[in-house]
């Protein structure tokens, strides 16, 4: 589950160095600091604090699934047979174990689960279906969308 946390008070500085480390992670410190027009010595303080802070919590690379052999995402929605605080746990321990389960996430309404799992091709998807899914104990229902085209994707949370 998303945990809350109390928002630190954020700056037009502080947006705008977030704003650049969502774009570009890998940028020196220097650039950023040109960029946001203070020296690298704040501009650093203020990246350690932003970090400390849980503001920026990691640093990844972001690959292109089909020179990694990842062609297939699916998005697949699971319902459980009950809503107890034991099988949300269990399930969400499951997933968590799963690399080709991208994101999970519990939702309200009919469904209680919404997985993004990307696979190398149908086949495998296929398996991770009926011998991952369907395998858990309390899994009711799950209902596959497998994306044709991918029309945006980012990362980069609105910041303004």
């Amino acid at each position: 589950m998303m945990q809350r946390h109390s928002a630190p008070d954020l700056d037009a500085t502080d947006r705008r160095i977030l704003s650049i480390l969502q774009r570009d992670a890998r940028i020196p410190n220097t650039e950023l600091a040109d960029e946001i027009g203070l020296t690298p010595a704040p501009t650093l303080r203020r990246v350690r604090r932003l970090e400390e802070e849980g503001v920026i919590h990691r640093y990844v690379a972001l690959l292109d699934p089909k020179l990694v052999n990842r062609d297939l995402m699916v998005m697949v929605r699971v319902t459980l047979d009950k809503q107890t605080k034991q099988g949300f746990e269990d399930f969400a321990d499951k997933m968590r174990a799963r690399p080709e389960v991208l994101e999970c996430y519990l939702c309200l309404g009919d469904t209680d689960y919404l997985l993004k799992v990307c696979v190398a091709d149908l086949d495998a998807y296929q398996n991770f279906l009926v011998e991952v899914l369907a395998a858990i104990p309390g899994v009711r229902n799950t209902d596959s969308t497998i994306i044709v085209k991918q029309e945006k994707y980012t990362t980069s949370l609105p910041l303004e």
